[in-house]
């Protein structure tokens, strides 16, 4: 028996995510690790509530945490802080340190791209998230229109184009974006330090650790700008520098 994850009910069979018992039991725990200790709000407790169900569910009666993500419990008055929670939980599902909470060794080859389509279900779901050939060709047009969406102020637009660059800069994909890997280094750098919006900067700070080297010259000047609750992820990005 498996159990299924689709967008919803209409969604076609070659977007399920199918998965193992096991295979679900592991997919959930580590979104479980992954939001433990985070700082949530009532509507976004009740998300990784709903996770943790499931995952009970399938303990107890394998093959029964089937679920279709329109139906999980989102405010609409919050979709959109709520989504990008979601998804930066399922982000942090994949780094090495939650993975070693773990008392087993998963194979990462396989649940990865689970996390992948499960975070492209999100990004359909709200569309303030879900980026598409605009952002794209933002991207191939260079730093210039780059630099200005992320120093606008549009907030869905940075948050469409960063999700975007992190496909881009994802050496999986094969992008090739040499050229701009310095000047996007230090965009994102302005961003953390000037940045209002806590998940653009919780965004910006997960692609400088995922995709960039040191040295990070920005951060290390205004390091009195970083807002106080990011200062422990920015002293860690500085001292793996180091």
């Amino acid at each position: 028996m498996s159990n299924i994850i689709r967008l919803n009910s209409t969604s076609p069979n070659k977007e399920w995510l199918s998965m193992s018992n096991q295979g679900t039991d592991c997919f959930l725990e580590l979104l479980e690790k992954a939001a433990a200790g985070d700082e949530m709000t009532e509507s976004q407790k009740e998300l990784i509530d709903f996770l943790k169900e499931q995952r009970e569910a399938n303990l107890n009666a394998p093959g029964t945490a089937s679920f279709d993500v329109d139906e999980m419990p989102w405010n609409k008055a919050t979709l959109s802080e709520d989504a990008a929670f979601l998804m930066r939980t399922v982000k942090r599902a994949k780094s090495v340190e939650v993975l070693r909470t773990l008392d087993y060794r998963p194979d990462i080859r396989i649940v990865y791209p689970w996390f992948d389509q499960f975070a492209e279900m999100i990004w359909k779901l709200d569309q303030d998230y879900l980026y598409g050939d605009e952002e794209k060709e933002i991207i191939k047009g260079g730093i210039e229109p780059i630099r200005a969406v992320l120093r606008g102020n549009d907030g869905g637009a940075k948050r469409r184009l960063l999700f975007c660059l992190d496909r881009y800069l994802d050496p999986y994909y094969q992008n090739d974006l040499t050229a701009l890997s310095e000047p996007i280094k230090e965009l994102l750098q302005e961003m953390v330090i000037s940045e209002n919006e806590a998940d653009i900067i919780e965004e910006a700070l997960h692609l400088l650790e995922a995709y960039t080297e040191p040295p990070f010259d920005v951060l290390i000047k205004s390091i009195e700008k970083v807002p106080a609750r990011f200062l422990p992820a920015v002293r860690r990005l500085l001292n793996s520098a180091e």
